[in-house]
């Protein structure tokens, strides 16, 4: 678990940030990949989210009102914890039966499975005692918002354990026959994710749900974690 290392009431001057998206937008990202296809293309364009239209949304975009909102939100969903026990990945299990759990850091899918079975039996070993915003259709969500269990995560783009936590969520929601719904919530606790942020709600807005997690999927393609390299590292041996 990543634990919160800036301000969660960040107030940095607009101007500055907006400067570095500019100078974001003018980098192209290719994700190390040497494709021809994609190595002209920023990750916006790679999910299908025409460049004008994406450099005006960052623009427009109200940064300080995102950080502040998103922090408000991680803030009530963590209110019951000190702070210094508040990091990224952090999720809620919500079962249809009001029954509710937590789950800190990056577990595992048999962890993850078990904490599920554990709220729909209506007996968990560790009752969620925050208070979650509801789920909404403004959420990021992939599955039935009305699924039988939903799980809400804070991630935070530039957190290796959040990367590792979203493979075991695919799979979570892969091998569930719809019967579990997974809800991502930003939660800005690195300072470089601010732009990233910022600019996968501008791919959202412009594209989608859909664009917004292949979107996410490429920011963290991105990102090498320790497990990343050793397995590198494994297959040149």
């Amino acid at each position: 678990m990543e634990n919160n290392k800036i301000n969660q009431k960040i107030s940095l001057p607009v101007a500055i940030i907006v400067a570095g998206f500019l100078i974001m937008i003018g980098i192209i990202l290719t994700g190390g990949s040497k494709n021809t296809q994609t190595e002209s293309k920023t990750l916006s364009e790679q999910v299908g989210v025409n460049k004008e239209e994406f450099n005006k949304c960052i623009e427009d975009k109200d940064v300080q009102k995102i950080l502040e909102e998103t922090s408000m939100n991680a803030d009530l969903a963590m209110k019951h914890l000190p702070q210094g026990e508040r990091g990224t990945p952090y999720s809620v299990i919500i079962g249809k039966n009001g029954i509710k759990t937590e789950i800190r850091g990056a577990e595992g899918i048999d962890a993850v499975k078990k904490l599920i079975e554990e709220v729909k039996s209506g007996k968990v070993t560790n009752e969620y005692k925050g208070e979650i915003p509801n789920v909404t259709e403004n959420d990021h969500i992939i599955g039935d918002i009305n699924a039988p269990i939903i799980i809400v995560e804070y991630s935070d783009l530039e957190c290796p354990y959040c990367k590792r936590f979203g493979e075991v969520m695919k799979q979570v929601i892969e091998e569930s026959n719809g019967e579990v719904a997974w809800v991502y919530r930003h939660w800005v606790v690195h300072q470089g994710a601010i732009k990233k942020t910022v600019a996968s709600e501008c791919v959202a807005e412009i594209k989608g749900e859909d664009a917004f997690f292949k979107y996410v999927d490429l920011i963290f393609g991105l990102m090498k974690t320790a497990e990343d390299e050793a397995n590198e590292a494994n297959s040149q041996l």
